[in-house]
């Protein structure tokens, strides 16, 4: 078996054609709780709900206010990356250029629904996801 700088090494002249495909996402079937998780996220995107590019709204305000202060500046800390994350996921499911079922926006579900657990596993149901 080759080691990884002789793979890397075997792939140094791929054109540039070649180098555009290995980019692409590829499709993909997702399962269903995160293509559940994302028919709910796109459905408060599109009834402005939440906004990835206001991350204030992607609270339930009456939970935030209860939260201890010390939840509150985790809560806090999170926010911008769950927006950016939350932004990211749905440029990729919009854009004509990729697929709404792909292993990569899974991944990307993935990596927004452990950052909302992170918070929320103090029992704070804080956001509206």
């Amino acid at each position: 078996m080759p080691t990884f700088s002789q793979s890397i090494a075997q792939h140094q002249d791929l054109s540039e054609a070649k180098q555009v495909k290995a980019g692409q996402a590829i499709a993909g079937g997702m399962r269903d709780e995160h293509a559940t998780f994302l028919k709910r996220v796109m459905e408060l995107l599109d009834s402005k709900e939440i906004d990835s590019s206001k991350p204030e709204s992607l609270l339930n305000a009456s939970v935030y206010d209860a939260l201890p202060q010390e939840w509150k500046d985790k809560t806090n800390l999170a926010l911008i990356n769950l927006a950016d994350q939350l932004r990211l996921i749905e440029e990729f499911y919009r854009s004509t250029k990729t697929p709404n079922s792909s292993p990569h926006l899974e991944t990307m579900i993935e990596q927004l629904w452990n950052m909302k657990e992170r918070i929320e596993s103090n029992g704070y149901d804080v956001f509206k996801f």
